[in-house]
């Protein structure tokens, strides 16, 4: 019921519209007002509650926008055989509602900005204040309401613009970052002994093709960014942890410092030197082989090889601490607690 209540408010105001103009057409304007002060809660409370119920959706976010648009606009359609100045807010109204759907159109991305949502509230109050004006002419200011609202408008449709240029842009950045990233590290992700590793498990329900893809991706963006050399760490971020077998299948007893954790960054240089000599140079196997700091010997030397200790580290204790993963450790040490019990009471 949380996921659908919000949602229902939202259809509210969209089911309201005929009654809103059969209202209007019949000059049964108080019964307008109250009808329309009480729709315009919702647009309150469909938020709110969606936020307090962690219940928002994309759906959610479509729906709460032609709710907004649809009820307005028929608001102010009746306004205007009362007060012609209406015209101009109707008019603002309608562009910003079409910008919208072509961003929709091109990004797929529902804007949501609070200036937007804090005119969609001033554009109410104008409205009730303009029916009020109807039942009792000339007790509110309404000409100063209907500038402000007309200016908030503008303001919206130019910030509505200025971030949908900003989210292009991103859009087309990230692309052309995905495509020179590809370009870079293509002879790795061809080759069929680095492709294995979709084969290997790594964190919980994740490869290790998965994990150094990310964290080669999310290197390669940062060396971008900080003008560092992001094509090293782009292919020693895939690499990282190209060691022979999978950890998991070893059952060998070994001393600590013999374990996977203290082993496999020399490993994984070694085999990505016999499979990638081409691609490897000094800074890459360095940056290979300390990247298990500090369990390994060698302190990180380069830059490079500090961010990729530190990101592949960072989304490690991501999937750590995942919440599937935490609920199996307990139930893990849970069924062991109850067996050790079970155990010592001879059952």
């Amino acid at each position: 019921m949380k996921k659908i209540i919000p949602n229902l408010l939202t259809i509210l105001r969209i089911i309201a519209i005929p009654f809103i103009i059969y209202f209007g057409l019949k000059n049964q304007i108080v019964l307008l007002v109250v009808l329309a002060t009480f729709i315009a809660l919702t647009d309150f409370f469909d938020g709110k509650l969606a936020r307090k119920w962690q219940v928002t959706s994309e759906l959610g976010a479509k729906l709460d926008a032609v709710g907004d648009k649809l009820f307005a606009l028929s608001l102010l359609i009746i306004l205007l055989f009362f007060n012609p100045a209406f015209f101009y807010i109707l008019i603002f109204e309608s562009l910003i509602a079409l910008f919208n759907l072509y961003v929709f159109y091109k990004i797929r991305v529902v804007q949501s900005l609070l200036l937007g949502k804090i005119k969609t509230w001033f554009i109410f109050i104008t409205i009730i204040f303009g029916y009020i004006n109807i039942l009792w002419k000339g007790i509110l200011p309404i000409q100063i309401f209907i500038v402000l609202t007309i200016l908030l408008q503008m303001a919206s449709l130019l910030q509505y613009i200025d971030t949908y240029r900003k989210q292009k842009s991103q859009k087309k950045n990230e692309r052309n970052l995905n495509q020179e990233y590809r370009k870079i590290v293509k002879p790795i992700l061809e080759n069929e002994e680095f492709l294995k590793r979709k084969e290997f498990p790594h964190h919980y329900k994740e490869s290790v093709y998965t994990h150094v893809l990310r964290v080669s991706y999310d290197c390669y963006k940062i060396g971008k960014k900080l003008n560092l050399d992001y094509e090293s760490l782009a292919i020693a971020g895939l690499l990282h942890d190209f060691y022979e077998t999978p950890w998991q299948s070893n059952f060998e007893h070994k001393s600590l410092f013999q374990k996977h954790g203290f082993t496999h960054a020399e490993n994984a240089r070694k085999n990505a030197l016999k499979y990638f000599p081409n691609l490897m140079n000094e800074k890459i196997e360095s940056m290979i082989k300390t990247h298990m700091f500090p369990l390994n010997k060698s302190i990180p030397k380069y830059k490079e090889s500090w961010i990729l200790t530190i990101v592949d580290k960072a989304d490690s204790i991501d999937f750590l601490f995942h919440p599937l993963l935490l609920t199996r450790f307990v139930r893990k040490k849970t069924e062991k607690k109850n067996n050790n019990k079970n155990v010592s009471n001879g059952k």
